[in-house]
């Protein structure tokens, strides 16, 4: 994957994420207090892995040639650990 591909790929997670963000929070809206809670807490943390993403994604627009493997296996990890987080919450919080 080049880095054209990769930042493509990024931006997909990123739609990705607001998608899951969307359907959370309707979720979160209709269900009892604590799940409300519980989602807001959570999604604090998401968002903190989405600024984190756009970060890297914008640091492959920007970085020399020397670093972009380094920012494209820093994006997958974050990725992986964002879409182990949504599972869990769906799992837990929106079953």
């Amino acid at each position: 994957m080049d880095r054209k591909q990769l930042i493509e790929r990024l931006k997909a997670m990123l739609d990705e994420l607001d998608n899951d963000f969307d359907q959370y929070q309707i979720k979160a809206e209709q269900a009892g207090q604590r799940v409300r809670h519980e989602w807001e807490r959570r999604k604090l943390e998401l968002k903190e892995r989405q600024v984190e993403l756009k970060s890297q994604m914008e640091s492959l627009r920007n970085e020399g040639n020397a670093h972009w493997e380094e920012v494209k296996a820093n994006a997958e990890k974050t990725w992986e650990s964002t879409r182990e987080s949504l599972k869990e919450i769906r799992d837990n919080l929106f079953k």
